[in-house]
């Protein structure tokens, strides 16, 4: 399906956020002869068996406590042997401000090796204000490079919230700008987690939310629950959207 013109046209004027998550990291992986989990492989690792995502973090917080947890999923998920893949280096290149839930260091490596004036944010930090000559990149659930600053799972993000001068800074950029997720799948927790705490901060539902549903088949359940919330929902992989978007500028 084709990018929507409204996405093309809100990155034209500097008006489009840009939130990614895992499966733009998984895409650079296994274009690389890579190994990287997805959602139902990464619970399997973690639980020794077949469950709920949900349910074998859980089972991992209490095993290994938290630091533990980030250690076993920096194994899985750090991507330290992989080089940022088609989707990062043009991520950085065309967009002046990126949120994501991935927490290697991929988009970083990416504007390093473009040569691009950038800063990185954590949770926590001062939600920034678009800069069309600086690339700001959001680390919304931390970091391996910084064990510190991750977070996992829904009772990490309340035992570090964000504060309410974060979520009115959030709700005026969600506002004034066309937020567009890549790098996603609406029936994956990942995505869940991150739109109903963006939902919660926003104080309602949130507008202007255009979705690029990453690798496979979605069910009908999920693709009406997630436009019943006024999302925007399109088919393509995050390489794919970028080779979408960079074709708009010969038109």
């Amino acid at each position: 399906m084709s990018l929507p013109i409204e996405v093309v046209e809100a990155r034209d004027k500097g008006k489009c956020i840009l939130f990614v998550g895992r499966r733009a990291s998984l895409e650079a992986v296994t274009a690389q002869d890579g190994t990287y989990p997805a959602e139902k492989k990464l619970a399997r690792l973690l639980a020794g068996k077949k469950m709920d995502f949900q349910d074998a973090l859980a089972g991992a917080y209490r095993r290994l406590g938290a630091s533990g947890v980030g250690q076993e999923m920096a194994v899985h998920l750090a991507c330290e042997k992989t080089e940022p893949g088609p989707f990062h280096t043009a991520a950085v290149q065309h967009f002046s401000l990126v949120f994501t839930t991935c927490q290697d260091d991929l988009l970083e490596r990416a504007a390093k090796a473009s040569g691009l004036d950038f800063e990185v944010y954590y949770r926590g930090d001062p939600v920034p204000v678009p800069d069309p000559e600086k690339l700001q990149i959001y680390k919304v659930w931390g970091c391996f490079s910084r064990p510190e600053t991750l977070v996992f799972r829904p009772e990490d993000f309340e035992e570090r919230p964000i504060e309410d001068n974060l979520r009115k800074s959030l709700r005026k950029l969600l506002v004034r700008n066309v937020v567009f997720f890549v790098g996603y799948r609406p029936d994956e927790v990942e995505f869940s987690w991150v739109y109903e705490e963006l939902e919660s901060g926003f104080g309602g539902k949130l507008p202007r939310i255009h979705l690029a549903v990453a690798q496979g088949r979605i069910s009908d359940y999920y693709w009406q629950k997630w436009v019943w919330k006024g999302l925007l929902l399109f088919t393509a992989g995050p390489a794919d959207v970028m080779r979408q978007l960079e074709a708009t500028f010969d038109e």
